[in-house]
């Protein structure tokens, strides 16, 4: 089947794009992908570089860029630029014959068959998202109870419901009138829009930090997201010298197989982060090995 994805990056998430791509079209053998990507200072040589790698897969991508300003206007919080607001275009650019969009962010891992996630049935809700259960609430949009503010981190969108209830112009209107209640930039404006307005789906299709047992051990990964479609790489970024998902080695794992060109592993090191990094390290070791738990426990009673 034909599975249209819209993924928005600039230059600085070239790296973790090329990872995302590498585990979709991993898992997705047997699906045409049909990317649609927003960018901003993606070279003409790396965007060749992309249509080769997705076309050699038997895919297929379509670039779009769209005025600064558009977007400009809009606040910024923490480390996030302007691209974090481009998902509110794609409605816009795309061709009129797509009438489903899967949205996925750049801090993502795919890591099963996408089908089942596409086909998902959202009527007769504009979208298909999963509860946020790290936010939890947003007081501040009028969303004061659990499980009403969705992560917008993987949006399943109906186009067509979605332009006929002018989700984008509404969002940018509230972003635009309500700036002092932006918290997590477009995402916030899409929940106050949105709210009561979307389809729950389950948390397997967006599998948050804040969703993974804190402390898993290592020979559990795999069985854990056995069943999981995308994983989410929310609070902890793998290329983040003092991440403690525990997922971290499976985005170097795509990263490193990718034709990208920066294979870095940490974009932060320095060398005042080797004692908390090794710190961490132990800590994980610990719960890896039982064993050592149960000595620990014995000695500590002595």
């Amino acid at each position: 089947m034909t599975i249209h994805l819209a993924i928005a990056f600039d230059q600085n998430y070239l790296s973790p794009f090329y990872a995302l791509l590498m585990s979709i079209l991993e898992h997705n053998r047997k699906n045409k992908i049909v990317v649609h990507a927003i960018i901003t200072g993606v070279t003409d040589k790396a965007q060749q570089d992309i249509r080769t790698l997705i076309q050699q897969h038997n895919g297929d991508i379509h670039f779009y860029e769209i005025d600064q300003q558009f977007v400009s206007k809009f606040v910024l919080v923490s480390k996030w630029t302007a691209a974090v607001y481009y998902r509110l275009f794609f409605p816009f650019v795309i061709s009129p014959d797509v009438k489903r969009l899967l949205y996925i962010d750049t801090d993502v891992l795919v890591v099963n068959d996408l089908s089942e996630l596409y086909n998902q049935n959202i009527d007769p809700y504009p979208v298909g998202a999963v509860y946020d259960n790290y936010v939890k609430t947003a007081p501040q949009l009028g969303i004061t109870e659990d499980g009403n503010y969705f992560n917008s981190g993987m949006l399943l969108m109906d186009i067509d419901k979605w332009k006929e209830q002018q989700i984008s112009e509404k969002a940018m209107q509230f972003l635009a009138d309500y700036p002092e209640k932006i918290q997590f930039v477009d995402q916030d404006a899409l929940n106050a829009v949105l709210k009561n307005n979307w389809k729950k789906l389950d948390w397997k299709y967006n599998t948050m930090y804040s969703c993974i047992p804190q402390d898993i051990r290592k020979d559990q990964l795999d069985s854990f997201i056995k069943d999981k479609v995308v994983l989410h790489f929310t609070l902890q970024r793998p290329w983040n010298t003092l991440c403690r998902n525990r997922y971290r080695d499976l985005y170097h794992h795509y990263l490193q197989i990718s034709p990208a060109e920066n294979k870095q592993k940490y974009t932060d090191y320095n060398s005042s982060k080797i004692v908390p990094l090794l710190k961490l390290r132990a800590l994980e070791f610990y719960f890896d090995h039982p064993g050592i738990q149960t000595l620990w426990r014995a000695v500590a009673r002595k």
